[in-house]
């Protein structure tokens, strides 16, 4: 073999010795470019995956938001609506005690509940001075001395010890007050606040 031979066959060889390398170059390059484009694809998925991720929290928590809001304004005018209720059903009540302590049964429900308590050692009734008529009948059929006060509890009666010390309330004004904290203290036991 010749030189010029040994050349040409050497020229070959690293000919297709080179385009070999340039195929297979061209296949690596083409595998990681795949391999790069399926990672930035993978990589892109997963950050639209959180992304979608976070703005479902987002809208959730803006969600919860508006619902407690909308929950605390209906609890709101719920409440503005029960005391606006509870006023007025009081102010009633009110209405209704003071004309049942101008009704005949007054005199009554008076003497009723003054004989019903002689047995708690009290010696002095009260009772405001526009009910002086009851006076003599309430004189007469206990043994309680009356005693009238210019002071408003609506009717009823107070008791008072002869040293005035202990104060058996029985007026209409106390138990219309005791009504009431007995409504508002029921009612915050059921607002759970």
């Amino acid at each position: 073999m010749t030189v010029q031979q040994k050349l040409a066959l050497f020229s070959e060889k690293a000919s297709t010795n080179v385009k070999q390398q340039r195929q297979e170059f061209s296949r690596e390059m083409r595998n990681l470019l795949k391999k790069a484009q399926h990672e930035a694809e993978i990589t892109a998925q997963k950050e639209a995956a959180e992304q979608i991720r976070l703005e479902k929290q987002k809208v959730n928590r803006e969600m919860q938001k508006k619902i407690n809001t909308a929950n605390m304004e209906a609890r709101q005018k719920i409440a503005a609506l029960q005391e606006s209720f509870a006023k007025e059903l009081f102010s009633e009540l009110k209405g209704d005690l003071i004309a049942f302590s101008a009704s005949p049964a007054y005199g009554d429900y008076l003497l009723e509940g003054i004989v019903k308590h002689i047995e708690l050692g009290f010696s002095i009734v009260q009772l405001m001075a526009r009910d002086s008529s009851y006076k003599e009948a309430i004189e007469a059929e206990t043994s309680f001395r009356v005693e009238l006060t210019e002071e408003d509890f609506i009717g009823g009666f107070k008791l008072l010890s002869e040293n005035r010390r202990m104060i058996a309330d029985f007026s209409l004004l106390n138990r219309l007050e005791e009504t009431k904290n007995d409504f508002w203290d029921k009612r915050a036991g059921t607002d759970g606040s």
